[in-house]
């Protein structure tokens, strides 16, 4: 810098005021690595270094995010016996605070400056230090301590709320933040700023609290920060789900890179792959949106794993690679990061290439990195490669929580619930000190395996296991409720999944579907009709197969006309396109109902031959004419099978018509045109019964 020859030719540049202000221009005028080794060079060239100096070097490393050099310098500092070095400025110890901030390993260190703070008299009452020791507690995760400083405070200012509400906010514990930010607002009467706003929106977001978030974008408004807040705003409306409104505010307001990115994430979370894909084949410059954060890999990757674009998959596949290579200082593959890794061994196993997949897991070895291992273990399962899972997960030398669970979850996707409860059990009875404690991720697991089984016992069991394990899992977490009511339905046990449905404090689409589908299945109609509308009254939206359960109660009951009603609310104000099973149950229940020519008009109204690859919508037609006898129909619909290939069970419902009409040389003839041509030799049906502890 020109300033600093000037000083080198009057030779004051070992003063330390002077030292102490030329460092603090070359951190101003570039926070790189390159301007803080200039910094430094100057520090050891002067001869005789006061505290003031030393506090603005270990500044410039904390605020270039090196807190362990920071924390070295001001060792070194106090290991100087010269009582003018001693922290008799109570900014060095602010300076020290905000570096453990960074490097929470170090908080029993942060406690001892702060004795020594209160020691020396610096505190109370310097509402810097106090702030830079809060804003420690609240970073290295003691909430608590944070708080307790922030009560004990004589006098607060803006920067002091801002730092309480972060912290609550970064430690999950958004409503409290929340809370403060209305006591800093309505009753300390502080005015917020744009930083305040930021952190406010943030919890509204984590907590997906639309309504508050809405209010303070209001207030927003009036305070006429809006322009400043744009990307917080934008993102909590994303968070919250309200696409449409993050999109209007962010192409109002024509953001920064940054803007560019929550968008992006945006669509990402709101499940809006295709808009994700058509936004980032927009823009010119997308090698911009990794240099400013790199981890954008992972919702780019996550947008191919849902669409299966295998292809776009393996092209940024290669921009990461020459991305970490040309920023070999900043980022590597060779780091080995596990989101990055299995984001990547995700995309290929889900879009079919599993060897790929396998490659980028190799290309990570030895590394032993335990979210690689799961990821493969979990993309062999899924291609249905149970073997290649198993293999693999014995090899591995380290295995946590996730790791079982992705076997015991594999192994129900595989039709293999035995294997499943099986591999739970041998979980907890690990007796080298190596046993794993499940999460609910892992229960749900087993019980998906005892509703496959019908396994009351064992799913009781585990019932009482998670009950022990997690606190309130059963009613406070809504998938391990609904796994509990699935399980209790499919054994027959109503009154079980009744009481847990009805102790669970959340409920969901699935777990409303969950409880209307049992009642379905065992023959109460009109109380799964009871819970249908009592999920629309609380304003549940339902999906595709809770109107299947719907239809089939419709069906079974002969309630003809509330179906096609329910059938119509499904299109018209849901928005749902019909599938093969809802157009099946619609012909079932017009069969049953003896209005045979409107099921005939609704299967001409649509393309079966598209919408039908199992020909469950021909069954249900020729169930129909069977039961009505109806043989005209029957030869209309067999008409229209012979030059399409269906299933066995369309055939033998042809072949039964004709049956039951005494045609018994059409019914033959069917038969043996089904043994030439069809699957003669079709999976045969079985029972179950569980006989404890045997299944069979």
């Amino acid at each position: 810098m020109n300033r600093h020859a000037r000083f080198i030719k009057l030779g004051l540049d070992t003063n330390p005021l002077v030292a102490t202000r030329l460092i603090n221009d070359y951190i101003s005028y570039s926070q790189s690595p390159t301007s803080l080794n200039h910094a430094h060079k100057l520090f050891d060239q002067v001869p005789h270094k006061d505290t003031v100096l030393w506090t603005s070097l270990i500044s410039s490393y904390t605020r270039l995010n090196q807190p362990h050099t920071a924390l070295h310098l001001f060792s070194l500092m106090l290991r100087l016996s010269s009582p003018s070095l001693q922290p008799n400025n109570p900014f060095v110890l602010a300076t020290v605070a905000r570096a453990i901030a960074s490097s929470p390993e170090h908080l029993q260190l942060g406690q001892i400056i702060h004795a020594l703070a209160i020691k020396s008299g610096f505190l109370p009452n310097n509402v810097v230090v106090e702030t830079a020791f809060l804003d420690m507690y609240s970073k290295c995760g003691v909430i608590g301590s944070a708080r307790k400083v922030f009560d004990e405070m004589p006098e607060r200012n803006l920067v002091t709320w801002n730092a309480m509400i972060v912290g609550y906010v970064r430690n999950g514990m958004e409503n409290y933040g929340l809370g403060l930010f209305y006591q800093m607002k309505c009753h300390e009467l502080c005015t917020p700023d744009e930083f305040t706003f930021g952190s406010v929106l943030a919890g509204c977001a984590w907590t997906e609290d639309l309504i508050l978030g809405m209010q303070v974008h209001g207030y927003i408004i009036v305070s006429g920060f809006e322009s400043n807040c744009v990307n917080p705003i934008g993102n909590m409306y994303f968070q919250c789900g309200e696409v449409s409104c993050a999109e209007r505010l962010l192409n109002e307001m024509q953001g920064n890179v940054v803007s560019k990115l929550i968008k992006i994430r945006g669509y990402v979370i709101n499940q809006r792959y295709h808009d994700a894909v058509d936004y980032i084949a927009s823009e010119n410059n997308v090698a911009e949106f990794f240099e400013v954060d790199s981890t954008m890999f992972v919702p780019l990757l996550t947008v191919c794993t849902e669409l299966f674009l295998l292809k776009v998959g393996r092209q940024v596949h290669g921009f990461l690679i020459a991305f970490s290579s040309f920023h070999c200082n900043n980022y590597s593959l060779d780091d080995g990061d596990a989101i990055i890794g299995s984001a990547l061994i995700n995309m290929y196993s889900k879009c079919g290439s599993i060897g790929e997949a396998r490659k980028v897991f190799d290309a990570w070895l030895p590394a032993q990195l335990v979210a690689l291992w799961n990821s493969m273990i979990s993309g062999y399962m899924y291609n249905g490669l149970v073997e290649d899972a198993r293999t693999l997960w014995e090899e591995m030398s380290e295995k946590n929580v996730i790791s079982w669970t992705s076997m015991l979850s594999g192994y129900v996707q595989n039709d293999m619930p035995r294997e499943s409860l099986d591999l739970l059990a041998k979980m907890y009875s690990n007796g080298d000190g190596s046993r794993v404690e499940g999460n609910c991720f892992t229960f749900v697991a087993g019980l998906e395996a005892c509703s496959y089984l019908t396994n009351l016992e064992m799913g009781k069991q585990i019932h009482a296991k998670l009950m022990r394990t997690l606190t309130r899992a059963d009613t406070n977490n809504v998938v391990v409720g609904t796994a509990l009511v699935d399980m209790y339905s499919k054994a027959g046990y109503l009154s079980y999944a009744q009481t847990v449905f009805d102790l669970m404090v959340e409920r969901n689409v699935v777990a409303w579907t969950s409880i209307i589908m049992g009642y379905a299945v065992h023959g109460f109609g009109f109380r799964a009709l009871d819970y249908f509308q009592q999920m629309m009254e609380m304003g549940v939206e339902p999906n595709e197969v809770t109107f299947v359960s719907v239809l089939t109660v419709c069906s079974h009951c002969g309630l003809v006309v509330e179906g096609l009603q329910y059938f119509k609310l499904m299109k018209e104000k849901y928005r749902l396109i019909p599938r093969e099973d809802h157009y099946t149950c619609l012909v079932d229940m017009l069969g049953r109902a003896g209005r045979l020519e409107e099921a005939w008009n609704l299967l001409e109204e649509i393309d079966v031959g598209e919408m039908s690859s199992r020909g469950t919508i021909w069954a249900a037609m020729l169930g129909a004419c069977q039961l009505h006898g109806n043989v005209e129909m029957g030869r209309r619909v067999a008409k229209m099978l012979e030059t399409k290939k269906q299933i066995s069970t369309t055939h033998i419902a042809l072949s039964n018509v004709y049956a039951g009409a005494g045609m018994w040389n059409e019914a033959y003839r069917v038969r043996e045109n089904w043994s030439k041509e069809g699957d003669a030799n079709g999976e045969p049906g079985l029972s179950r019964i569980c006989a404890n502890p045997v299944v069979s």
